[in-house]
């Protein structure tokens, strides 16, 4: 009924017209699916089934961490970087040891920015945009803020529960993460 051409269009479109909003919560959404799917196989014994949902969630987060943009974001892009930081460093052992608490660990981080962001009203991202172009835009934390090193991250031993969402990627920089 469909060709892949088409479905594979109609993708893309549905992808170039989303929200920045909209974008990362499908992205975090992906993050918890991948990891619960990672959790289930490795309960099962299929260490191929985890790997390939751990390695795709390791590059949405991979993507995400390279899209947080710190001159606008100030310390709230930091923490992003923090807890991307950790979740990465979570993905890696649990490809070790294959426990999962790492798995639980990155749901526990991940969960409260997917509900924040499922309440950021739609529109925000764009705005965001339009005032830091016109410079409009202050940040607390910001780059007038940083400190001399121009990095303040906390590390992987951040607590997650500290920090909240900001800084939305540029579409274009998510685009490559496939589901």
């Amino acid at each position: 009924m469909y060709t892949r051409t088409g479905v594979q269009a109609y993708r893309e479109t549905d992808i170039h017209s989303m929200t920045r909003e909209k974008m990362i919560v499908l992205l975090y959404e992906k993050i918890v699916s991948d990891l619960e799917e990672a959790k289930a196989a490795t309960e099962r014994g299929d260490r191929v089934a985890m790997t390939k949902r751990i390695n795709h969630s390791q590059r949405i987060i991979s993507e995400l961490r390279s899209a947080l943009d710190h001159s606008i974001g100030g310390d709230i892009s930091r923490n992003l970087d923090s807890l991307y930081d950790f979740m990465y460093h979570e993905h890696l052992e649990m490809m070790v040891d294959q426990e999962a608490r790492h798995v639980d660990n990155c749901i526990r981080v991940v969960t409260p920015l997917l509900d924040a962001w499922r309440n950021v009203p739609v529109g925000t991202g764009e705005k965001a945009a339009r005032d830091h172009a016109r410079g409009l835009l202050k940040v607390p934390g910001g780059p007038e803020n940083a400190t001399e090193s121009g990095n303040n991250t906390a590390g992987r031993d951040a607590d997650p529960e500290s920090h909240s969402p900001s800084s939305v990627p540029e579409k274009s920089e998510l685009v490559s993460v496939s589901a």
